[in-house]
């Protein structure tokens, strides 16, 4: 399994004056290296909770599917999309300059009109588009114009996405647990290549506002605050503040 931030929350659930409150520092002197200790707080207290605070969208990427699917990172608010990737591809034949529609491909066998592609250069999956229309053997023009240049010398691949329905599968909401996502009876999962080709892009987080999340999470957040402000060499949480926070731990069985 592989999990990749897509979006990161906007803000952070405490603010540089609640924390400076906290603290009870009156000046702005420190207000950069206090803004940095609350980002470090919140990932550190995320990282401990097994949870996400804020607002946040996330990618998980399978090889394959299985019967009850996961999903971390709870409290979950929705499953935004699950696509998959066929063992259909294609490479980039020649240079394909940014803000232009058409991709120079090597083949086009297999492609066809109004179907989603990923161009992966190296495994990174750079842009998404969809086709318009084909030159057979030669190009693929796309609905909306290229954001990078893609090359043959990168060695640029083409990748045909299939975008699952959404009334194909039902999701178990938990906001204290792992989330789960399964195929509803009567359906199959498209075929895909089994190799990091099953894709679901999440939502996750309490809300968009520090108010949104439980008090003790907030209160460990700033006790971890504190303890980063007056230990700035400090390398382990204490075990108090972890015991603080450990009441909002996701627990696996």
């Amino acid at each position: 399994m592989k999990l990749t931030q897509k979006t990161a929350p906007a803000i952070e659930p405490i603010t540089i004056d609640e924390a400076k409150l906290h603290l009870r520092v009156d000046h702005g002197h420190e207000n950069a290296l206090i803004t940095e200790m609350i980002g470090t707080a919140r990932q550190l207290a995320e990282q401990e909770t097994k949870r996400v605070f804020i607002t946040q969208i996330w990618t998980m990427i399978l090889d394959r599917e299985k019967p009850i699917i996961e999903i971390p990172f709870p409290p979950l608010q929705s499953i935004n999309s699950i696509k998959t990737i066929s063992a259909t591809e294609t490479t980039v034949d020649e240079t394909s300059a940014a803000a232009q529609k058409v991709l120079k491909v090597a083949a086009t066998t297999g492609f066809k009109a109004a179907a989603t592609v990923i161009i992966n250069r190296g495994g990174i999956r750079e842009e998404e588009r969809t086709i318009d229309t084909i030159q057979d053997g030669i190009s693929l023009t796309m609905t909306e114009v290229l954001t990078s240049e893609h090359t043959a010398a990168q060695a640029d691949r083409v990748e045909i996405f299939t975008l699952v329905a959404k009334t194909k599968y039902m999701v178990d909401i938990s906001p204290n647990s792992y989330s789960r996502l399964q195929l509803r009876t009567g359906y199959n999962w498209p075929i895909h290549r089994n190799f990091g080709s099953f894709i679901i892009e999440f939502t996750a987080g309490y809300g968009d506002a520090g108010s949104d999340i439980p008090a003790i999470i907030l209160q460990g957040m700033k006790k971890l605050i504190a303890y980063l402000y007056e230990n700035r060499g400090a390398t382990q949480i204490p075990e108090g503040i972890i015991k603080f926070l450990r009441g909002k731990k996701i627990y696996r069985i």
